[in-house]
């Protein structure tokens, strides 16, 4: 019996340990979104806190070959695991204003949150091996035995945690399960070396619940959820409700004109019919709270638009929150963008590609391989726009070149749009890749749109999207190409 509990505690704390990486992301996602660095730094944070824990518990267990001391560490990891939810967000906070860098950010972070509890429950498997090992010549059947349990629940942690826990849960509930968890793992070595002592830690997990209580925000928070993919959020005030995914708003919708114009860059999309005013079917990658797609169904009839998104909870709060509901003129797949086209014989007039982040882009999305996937459902002089978040020129336009370059290099012609709303340090910058073969010049563009402004194309600030036409050569030597072989696209968001 002894032993089985003991091996019942390895398991609990193998899943746990897994299941806390995968709890991270969604933990620091708001505050430093999902980039590369982010996992890089929560993988790299647990490789250490395990390393150092392993030697550490074999020092101690040497030394104190007792349960109730297995016990007492698993207790404290439990602790730290449940107050997390309490005092993560103003610890993410304020790292963030402080700013140290998108790679050192989210490794201080991880090492604030996540080595001490890591580093904690990495000794169990050295104090199991110990205290089940009966003889010496025994010692390498027991510790294959211990390693292989503790790696079983590492699995059921990590596969539990992405497949139903964070989708089932709030991030701050998952948190607290696991916490349990590891304080019934506590309660259990407790239990092995005296039962008394593991009452006595029942009862102080119980005074602890108290103190796990988290902060309630200020926001007017209309959902907050954990889908498959992102922490979502949906708020609003008196006059606007808003989307929002991770730590990027994505959607934001005038409450007395839900199917108005929403967020400064989706107004540019209506730029396309300068380069093909006979656009009927359009094609969206990337729902978010449907503004593209609910505004070209109501401002041009004869247009039918398809939208794409893989998540499925986007799609749910799209129709709920944001009245993007599917109809005749309007339908909604549930799909990875590159994989719909992919899949797909449809030919497109239009398609706008709206699936990137400020920090955080799905790299199959900028490749070569994918933008010819796209030109290839285009239909003669049909038009391919990429919302990309970047900046023009200087240190931080690396991402935006990059995208321009590959894109030239498969689109005959290409045209960039800086958003002039939005911000200082990224910008939001529209690419448009036209299949024509020919030039379209800007007086032509001009002309167009002043006989086109809030007639054919209801916009009627058209002229003045027109304006931010990028102009002159963009500089694209000293970047790469991107293809799905090497599409470094963390590293050029952030730099080098």
């Amino acid at each position: 019996m002894r032993r089985a509990l003991l091996l019942l505690v390895a398991f609990l704390s193998g899943a746990v340990l897994m299941g806390l990486e995968l709890a991270g992301s969604r933990v620091l996602a708001p505050h430093f979104g999902g980039s590369i660095f982010v996992w890089g730094s929560l993988i790299g944070v647990v490789l250490a806190a395990m390393s150092l824990g392993y030697y550490t518990g074999g020092k101690l267990v040497d030394r104190w070959p007792r349960a109730g001391l297995l016990a007492a560490m698993l207790f404290a990891a439990g602790a730290f695991v449940l107050l997390l939810p309490r005092f993560a967000p103003q610890i993410c906070d304020e790292i963030a204003v402080r700013d140290f860098g998108p790679r050192a950010n989210s490794l201080i972070a991880c090492c604030i949150l996540f080595f001490v509890p890591g580093l904690l429950m990495a000794v169990t498997s050295p104090f199991v091996i110990r205290l089940t090992a009966r003889t010496i010549s025994r010692v390498g059947q027991t510790a294959g035995t211990v390693y292989a349990v503790s790696t079983i629940g590492s699995i059921v942690g990590t596969l539990g945690t992405a497949f139903y826990l964070i989708t089932w849960l709030r991030t701050s509930t998952t948190l607290y399960l696991l916490g349990g968890l590891l304080v019934l793992a506590a309660v259990i070595a407790g239990a092995v070396g005296n039962p008394r002592r593991g009452t006595a830690v029942a009862l102080a997990a119980l005074a602890l619940t108290a103190l796990a209580r988290p902060a309630y925000a200020k926001e007017r928070v209309l959902l907050e959820r954990d889908s498959p993919y992102h922490r979502l959020l949906v708020t609003e005030d008196e006059e606007y409700r808003w989307l929002r995914a991770d730590n990027i708003w994505h959607t934001q919708m005038a409450l007395d004109d839900p199917h108005g114009r929403g967020l400064g860059y989706s107004d540019y999309v209506d730029l396309a019919f300068l380069f093909k005013p006979d656009i009927r079917r359009v094609l969206v990658i990337g729902l978010g709270g449907g503004t593209i797609p609910k505004r070209f169904v109501r401002d041009y009839p004869e247009v039918m638009v398809a939208a794409v998104e893989i998540d499925p909870d986007v799609i749910k709060i799209a129709a709920r929150y944001f009245d993007c509901k599917p109809g005749p003129r309007l339908k909604v797949h549930e799909s990875d963008g590159r994989m719909f086209l992919r899949g797909s014989k449809e030919k497109w007039d239009l398609i706008v590609l709206d699936a990137y982040y400020a920090d955080t882009v799905p790299f199959f999305l900028t490749t070569r391989e994918f933008f010819r996937i796209a030109k290839d459902r285009l239909t003669p002089g049909g038009v391919f726009v990429n919302n990309v978040v970047s900046q023009v020129t200087g240190a931080r336009s690396k991402f935006f070149r990059s995208v321009y370059r590959t894109m030239d290099e498969v689109f005959p012609q290409v045209y960039a749009f800086k958003v002039t709303e939005s911000g200082t340090r990224f910008s939001n910058i529209e690419v448009f890749g036209v299949s024509a073969r020919e030039r379209t010049s800007l007086e032509v563009l001009r002309a167009r749109a002043a006989r086109m402004q809030g007639k054919s194309i209801k916009d009627d600030r058209l002229m003045d999207r027109l304006s931010a036409y990028v102009g002159g050569p963009v500089r694209t030597d000293d970047v790469p190409t991107l293809t799905d072989d090497y599409a470094p696209v963390d590293a050029l968001l952030h730099l080098w």
